[in-house]
């Protein structure tokens, strides 16, 4: 198996000791952690899952400025997205997204973002429908027609970092869980099955609003 690429739970950081043990060079996960000399497997989603899920559908991110206090303009990353509700009963939907970057930070959506930057991004994307990250949280009806729209944001680093690879967890999509023992403490912990999407980002963050996104891949994953 290869050990190059790691997996592990964004709680499981501090006992880790820092975000980059959790993230390897290419921040890419697989299914163990390196414990010692022991590799603690964790459970993958299955093929044909029993559980609840959401049709998921998603654009690129894209970064935008954003004017502060005093005129100082700050970077913002965005994702829009459209969930469907197919799954037979009406759902609560509550997303949660986690961004890690090869520079080994972690990034929960939402935080330090003002409020202001969703009317930022839904005048851009020129979309009625858009519901900002608090907003969409609630209950979804069955169909097409009761579809929700929605946008994750989240900082762009400051200073400007040199981010070469960017992992998104977007938690929230399907009701499938597993319970597991934590490899460190013997605790009881459940992990989620977790949409996983893998960005490049070729270039330089210094010009932020020239920078590709280049999709590398997307599966499900349990964290």
């Amino acid at each position: 198996m290869n050990t190059k690429h790691t997996r592990c739970d964004a709680s499981m950081t501090t006992a880790l000791k820092s975000a980059a043990t959790c993230l390897t060079v290419m921040g890419l996960w697989l299914q163990v952690i390196p414990v010692g000399s022991v590799a603690w497997a964790f459970p993958e989603p299955t093929i044909v899952t029993k559980s609840w899920q959401y049709d998921f559908s998603h654009d690129p991110p894209r970064p935008i400025a954003v004017h502060g206090i005093g005129g100082q303009i700050n970077w913002f990353w965005f994702m829009t997205y459209k969930v469907v509700n197919n799954t037979g009963d009406e759902r609560l939907f509550v997303p949660e997204v986690t961004i890690f970057t090869n520079t080994g930070k972690i990034i929960p959506a939402g935080r330090n973002v003002p409020a202001a930057v969703f009317n930022v991004v839904q005048s851009r994307v020129e979309n009625p429908l858009l519901e900002s990250p608090a907003a969409i949280i609630g209950k979804i009806l069955q169909g097409p027609d009761h579809a929700k729209e929605g946008v994750v944001i989240w900082p762009a680093p400051a200073p400007p970092e040199d981010v070469d690879q960017a992992t998104l967890f977007f938690s929230g999509l399907s009701g499938e869980t597993h319970a597991i023992k934590h490899p460190l403490t013997d605790k009881r912990m459940v992990l989620r099955k977790t949409l996983m999407i893998q960005y490049d980002l070729p270039g330089t963050t210094a010009d932020i609003q020239d920078q590709p996104v280049v999709t590398k891949g997307k599966r499900w994953v349990m964290r």
